[in-house]
């Protein structure tokens, strides 16, 4: 029985026995970025062997954006157009008289 366990052991990642090793000569501290790193690595080798598909999320491929297409000279010439037309303001051509008083006498010098 006892060597059917110890054949049943999983191998171990390189990468993983180098962590074990850095994990023996550092001060109690500052083992726990290390053993983060560890569990990290078992589970990635645990889902590994377990063949299962990678849970997440499916990012979804974002349509091209067109291609900006060059002015021409019709477009560039009625946007012209339009930014003359733009902060003007129309004067009226007729003044309408009702409210002025209109006297014929020339003005008067002090």
């Amino acid at each position: 029985m006892e060597n059917d366990n110890t054949n049943k052991q999983p191998e171990k990642d390189k990468s993983l026995e180098n962590l074990e090793r850095m994990l023996e000569k550092m001060p109690e501290g500052s083992r726990k970025p290390i053993l983060d790193l560890i569990n990290k690595r078992k589970v990635e080798l645990g889902l590994l062997k377990s063949e299962l598909k990678p849970a997440g999320y499916i990012l979804k491929k974002g349509r091209a954006k067109p291609k900006p297409r060059p002015q021409t000279k019709e477009s560039m010439e009625s946007l012209r157009k339009i930014a003359d037309g733009i902060g003007k303001v129309p004067e009226k051509s007729q003044m309408t008289t009702r409210d002025l008083d209109v006297k014929d006498e020339p003005l008067k010098k002090r």
